[in-house]
């Protein structure tokens, strides 16, 4: 499929970009085995945890739905994003009772005796539409915990959804969160077509449908967060692209891509379909379109790319492992954290819902000590401890078989 990706105005830094990727998402090497010590013994840091803060008035529609209806449907029904993605992860069965923002921040401050510096936001829905975004965003700043939040960041860019949602413009509003020093903005971009991002990624409100452009306004939230600085720290980067799922509709653009964004110190993230919530369907879409061998080439590519650039040689991929984020850090994620879903349940990371990477039913039966030193992610120590996607909508063996052809192709080259 062509795609014709449209890049938002933002100018090539003048250094190499070094870190690959956004601050405090993954820790280096040197961090694995760090302990604190609890009653007289030492455990294993939990230095992150993803979460999901829900919206006051969502939790309380979900968790006491009207008669004739469920939790489920509700969920569904009333699901607090802007925004209608086919393959949105986090939109899963619920199985507890929805979380308040008072049971979230006791589940962090819990976290944080076990060592906690960073948390990443995943939903429900956008957290920067969220009504109490300013006072959650000031309890992370209290805390010092650096707060990764996951966003379309069309609101960002919108003075449409700026208004509807904090009565300021999109500079306001974008200057007002970029006055936070705790701050990481995680913004989607799986591609930069503009039709294929209108057509993918659609308004659930109908009202708004025709009165702003996704791609035009997340196109314009980059130019003002890169304008504000977020990609101005070589060893610090605030912003980072996040291209998940990368798709049959999507990848003929996602090298360009990948190479744009290294280029203005921005790490991309790219990888296949979550093994969660609606992504299950997406998963299966991938196969059936012989998706395998493109995304195959298209990792070789991107590390053909970053050696070339300067930024990265073999001797360190051969080091590190090929990254299931394609060219970015290796994840770390199994190694130092988990997930608290937002009904509680606790998972050991969210790209796979399915019975085998649930750690326990609800946090709040349960001290998040126990928890963890009950995970098996807590019995991990690696730099790259691979994906829970691995040999599902990752492909078998595919870091072998990457790091093989690299090394190959280089030889030929070389000949």
């Amino acid at each position: 499929m062509k795609v014709n990706n449209i890049f938002p105005n933002v100018p090539e830094v003048n250094f190499i970009p070094q870190h690959l990727g956004a601050w405090k998402w993954d820790f280096p090497a040197e961090r694995i085995g760090e302990t604190v010590e609890i009653d007289g013994e030492k455990v294993k840091k939990m230095l992150t945890i993803d979460i999901n803060i829900p919206e006051s008035s969502f939790a309380g529609l979900v968790n006491d739905p009207p008669i004739g209806k469920t939790a489920v449907s509700m969920f569904k029904e009333n699901y607090p994003c802007p925004h209608a993605c086919t393959g949105c992860f986090n939109n899963a069965t619920v199985k507890n009772s929805i979380m308040t923002l008072e049971e979230v921040i006791e589940v962090v401050d819990q976290a944080i005796e076990l060592g906690l510096e960073s948390v990443k936001f995943l939903g429900p829905g956008e957290l920067v539409a969220n009504p109490k975004l300013f006072e959650i965003l000031d309890e992370f700043q209290k805390r010092n915990i650096v707060v990764g939040i996951f966003t379309k960041a069309a609101i960002l860019g919108s003075d449409v959804l700026a208004k509807k949602y904090h009565s300021c413009s999109a500079v306001e509003l974008v200057e007002r969160m970029t006055d936070y020093d705790n701050i990481t903005f995680l913004v989607g971009g799986c591609s930069f077509d503009p039709k294929i991002e209108n057509k993918y990624i659609p308004t659930r409100d109908k009202e708004l449908r025709d009165k702003f452009d996704y791609h035009a306004s997340r196109n314009r939230a980059i130019e003002m967060l890169c304008d504000a600085g977020m990609n101005s720290d070589p060893n610090k980067q605030r912003l980072a692209i996040v291209s998940s799922p990368v798709t049959a509709n999507t990848i003929d653009g996602s090298l360009k891509l990948f190479k744009w964004a290294t280029e203005r110190n921005i790490p991309n993230y790219v990888t296949t379909s979550m093994v969660s919530g609606m992504g299950h369907g997406l998963v299966k879409k991938q196969y059936e379109l012989d998706f395998e061998e493109k995304y195959t080439q298209l990792a070789i590519d991107i590390y053909k790319f970053l050696i070339e650039a300067g930024i990265m040689d073999i001797e360190r991929i051969r080091e590190e492992g090929i990254s299931s984020y394609i060219g970015t850090n290796p994840c770390n994620q199994l190694t130092h954290g988990l997930y608290i879903h937002y009904d509680g349940e606790v998972w050991r990371c969210p790209g796979n819902d399915t019975p085998g990477f649930v750690v326990h039913n609800n946090v709040r039966e349960a001290p998040l000590l126990e928890i963890w030193l009950n995970s098996a992610n807590y019995q991990i120590n690696k730099f790259n401890n691979g994906c829970v996607k691995d040999g599902i909508s990752i492909p078998a063996e595919f870091y072998d078989n990457i790091l093989d052809r690299l090394e190959l192709e280089l030889k030929i080259k070389e000949l």
